[in-house]
């Protein structure tokens, strides 16, 4: 797999064809700013991928000193997190 690097601009103006390009490949495609990366896409196949990281007892410590107690938890997944932020959300209008 080849690394595609993208300016920012051309990603903008061409972002179908980006869209396009980064599902066919899986990606990574890196989008640049004056000649930096500062943002990657990946298709949500490579995306979901990454997040199912194996669970190795290097990834088990980091995460227990982040978030203690609550590493283990089998209940809390990304719907459990989705339920308690909408219960939280406030109806207050900016602006």
């Amino acid at each position: 797999m080849s690394i595609k690097y993208v300016p920012a601009t051309e990603a903008k103006n061409r972002f179908g064809r980006v869209l396009r390009e980064v599902a066919a490949s899986g990606g990574p495609i890196y989008i640049q700013r004056d000649g930096k990366p500062v943002a990657v896409l990946l298709s949500i196949r490579e995306y979901e991928r990454t997040r199912r990281g194996k669970m190795t007892p290097k990834r088990t410590e980091m995460l227990r000193s982040a978030f203690g107690m609550w590493v283990n938890r089998t209940d809390i997944d990304d719907n459990w997190l989705k339920e308690g932020r909408a219960r939280w959300e406030s109806d207050w209008k900016n602006g």
